[in-house]
């Protein structure tokens, strides 16, 4: 399917400033029709949904672009292309573990409250 700006905004939930600036920055790139008016496809759709679950792992743009020159070289980087899918699922990992000690910490903090309300409506 080929899809206008506007369509393809509202698909993947990016404004068309932010898709034209990833496109601007490399990070996507988008076939244009004879009067110069981006068209999308399914394609980019998909690079899309993987491009921001990247993003979500607090992967750097610097890194996606290098992702993104790997995969255009082909096979021959897939042990690249891999490392640093690997490194960044580290990186994600002890996020999220520093996360959960927060809230670890929160929750311990929310009991301590809990009880000292509970005990001073008592008194």
């Amino acid at each position: 399917m080929a899809y206008k700006i506007h369509e393809f905004s509202k698909m993947t939930g990016l404004t068309p400033y932010t898709l034209r600036f990833y496109e601007k920055e490399g990070l996507i790139t988008v076939k244009r029709d004879q009067n110069n008016i981006r068209i999308y496809d399914d394609r980019n759709k998909e690079w899309i949904d993987f491009f921001m679950h990247l993003k979500k792992t607090g992967m750097t743009i610097e890194n996606i672009k290098q992702y993104l020159v790997w995969w255009y070289e082909g096979d021959s980087t897939n042990q690249n292309r891999l490392d640093l899918l690997k490194k960044q699922k580290a990186i994600a990992l002890k996020e999220m573990e520093q996360i959960q000690e927060g809230i670890d910490m929160l929750d311990h903090k929310i009991e301590v409250y809990k009880t000292r309300i509970e005990n001073s409506q008592k008194n």
